[in-house]
């Protein structure tokens, strides 16, 4: 399994580490082909993982557009409000997932390389 830090430096640490509590963050993007998951652990700690049974979030989409918004190159808000993407899960997770999403900016390219 791919693993990668989400807290790189002092400066993210000081803003993502109140969003990480003691659960694991799981998000399931799928799209027409794949999908994809991942987990964020409360030390930071961003992995691939197989797809759950369940997901904090799940979100349905395009998947050219759900690359766009790993890469950071489009904000998941956009995305949500145009109906390009569809999302099942709480709110909670969702507004911490778009947290994580702004503060460390496309973080989740080294992922979906991987």
């Amino acid at each position: 399994m791919e693993k990668a830090e989400v807290l790189e430096d002092e400066y993210q640490h000081l803003f993502l580490k109140p969003l990480l509590n003691a659960s694991t963050l799981l998000i399931t993007f799928q799209g027409e082909a794949e999908a994809l998951t991942v987990s964020i652990n409360e030390q930071g700690e961003m992995k691939k993982v197989s797809p759950p049974q369940t997901s904090n979030l799940t979100f349905y989409g395009n998947q050219t557009e759900i690359i766009d918004l790993l890469h950071g190159d489009i904000s998941l808000q956009h995305l949500i409000q145009s109906g390009s993407l569809k999302v099942k899960g709480s709110f909670r997770a969702l507004l911490k997932l778009e947290a994580i999403l702004w503060l460390t900016n496309g973080f989740f390219q080294r992922i979906l390389k991987n």
